[in-house]
């Protein structure tokens, strides 16, 4: 059997606006992440050349925290700075690009394992930009975070077209007078219940 709009369920017009509002903000956030995604994806047609590795920092950050049980605590997480040097054409080029499209982000446990990776005095193959051989990066391919971004902008996009099409069907209406009205009513009659 299939399941319609009740004749007498109303539109939730907050419900309505309010996963409007959930679609646009998630297809923002997907927006920016399938941009930094298909920039990075792009990068895995770059050639490539040998670079050395000429340092290689895991940089751990602690910062205090206060926890629910309200013991004091620490948060840390790392970050991975590197440069290399590599030779293009008859120019030898030195940077420091670890994944494109990061938009300043790393992933803290992939910072760690990059460390590992590469060492100080090892070789890597980079990826450099054609048209610009000083723009390399390390790990070319979509960044974590831009794939992130993809992933969370959906699961609010969907969310919103989800909360859409409940508040038209009328489901979710909290503008209709409750217990709360009835017992302000109530108290401004002078009735104690």
């Amino acid at each position: 059997m299939a399941r319609g709009k009740s004749a007498n369920a109303a539109q939730n017009r907050g419900g309505m606006a309010f996963g409007r509002n959930l679609m646009v903000l998630g297809v923002a956030i997907l927006g920016i992440g399938a941009y930094g995604t298909y920039k990075g994806a792009m990068t895995l047609t770059w050639p490539r050349a040998t670079a050395t590795i000429t340092s290689a920092e895991l940089l751990r950050r602690v910062m205090p925290a206060a926890r629910r049980d309200g013991r004091s605590g620490e948060e840390s997480w790392n970050s991975f700075d590197v440069l290399y040097r590599y030779h293009v054409g008859d120019l030898d080029y030195v940077a420091g690009g670890v994944e494109p499209y990061d938009f300043g982000m790393q992933n803290s446990a992939g910072a760690a394992r990059m460390r590992e990776r590469h060492p100080v005095g090892s070789s890597a193959e980079v990826a450099y930009d054609p048209r610009d051989p000083a723009t390399a990066y390390l790990e070319p391919g979509p960044s974590s975070f831009a794939l992130a971004l993809v992933g969370i902008g959906s699961a609010i996009a969907l969310a919103g077209l989800w909360v859409r099409r409940k508040a038209a069907k009328g489901i979710g209406t909290m503008n209709q007078r409750g217990a709360t009205e009835d017992v302000g009513d109530a108290i401004k009659d002078g009735d104690r219940m």
